[in-house]
């Protein structure tokens, strides 16, 4: 990478994104290199889009300059590389400012958000409305991203715990900045696109969870009815011989 070409992509983020949020600070990029494991990667810069057509925007002079981009939600990814991109020398697509939720139905329990919200963020929305429905969360912090956690297939506690399963109606930013949506949210004024995952012909959804292959800037999340008692409880097996009669046990439940 040319130092012309990253000084020329600074200046075009700069006017796609305003230069407060193209982030070349030294300290900024050392800590987004930083996981719980060493890390070699370096960062050029950190990019902060608000919107989908700024994201596009920036994957228009990524391209233009030769400079790869790794997008992240909240870059709450603790233990698994947190937001340090796999490459070195990419930039750093930070997405916590698209924190819009877009649609919602109470009846019809669904939701529908931008990378940037947050567990927090959903849990403040469903409370203020006094919804009756449920956010299967993380065992992470509130502040992780509802997308960031279901495109690495994180999980939860409840039956609803298989977050990319309970999910659908991706917009994807690809590399050269087309949007690919999947299931019927392809289609004008599909209502089925929230609640009905597969649409028409193949499901490309996998493609994108645990890949770089686009970045999804929308996605709508299936919540559950909030059941009539909930209880969390931990238990610890003190000798590993006695750990498959307990998995047995268990197992019903």
């Amino acid at each position: 990478m040319s130092f012309s070409n990253i000084e020329s992509a600074f200046a075009a983020w700069s006017e796609v994104l305003g230069p407060e949020h193209v982030i070349t600070d030294r300290a900024a990029l050392e800590s987004s290199a930083t996981a719980t494991f060493l890390t070699r990667q370096r960062i050029p810069a950190i990019l902060r889009p608000s919107t989908r057509e700024q994201v596009q925007q920036c994957l228009h002079v990524a391209n233009r300059f030769s400079i790869p981009v790794y997008p992240i939600s909240s870059g709450f990814n603790w233990g698994y590389g947190s937001r340090v991109p796999v490459e070195d020398q990419c930039a750093l697509m930070d997405l916590r400012r698209m924190t819009r939720i877009l649609d919602f139905s109470e009846d019809l329990a669904y939701v529908t958000v931008e990378p940037g919200v947050t567990q927090a963020q959903l849990l403040t929305f469903l409370r203020e409305r006094g919804s009756r429905l449920w956010l299967d969360a993380t065992g992470s912090t509130p502040l992780s991203s509802l997308i960031g956690n279901t495109m690495e297939r994180g999980f939860g506690h409840t039956p609803y715990g298989d977050h990319f399963a309970t999910s659908c109606g991706l917009e994807v930013v690809m590399p050269d900045g087309d949007i690919v949506e999947t299931g019927f949210s392809r289609f004008p004024n599909a209502k089925a696109g929230p609640v009905y995952r597969w649409g028409v012909g193949p499901s490309i959804d996998g493609l994108f969870s645990q890949s770089n292959l686009g970045i999804v800037t929308r996605m709508t999340v299936w919540l559950m009815p909030a059941p009539e008692y909930f209880q969390a409880y931990f238990f610890r097996c003190d000798d590993e011989n006695g750990l498959p009669a307990l998995i047995d046990a268990l197992r019903p439940l």
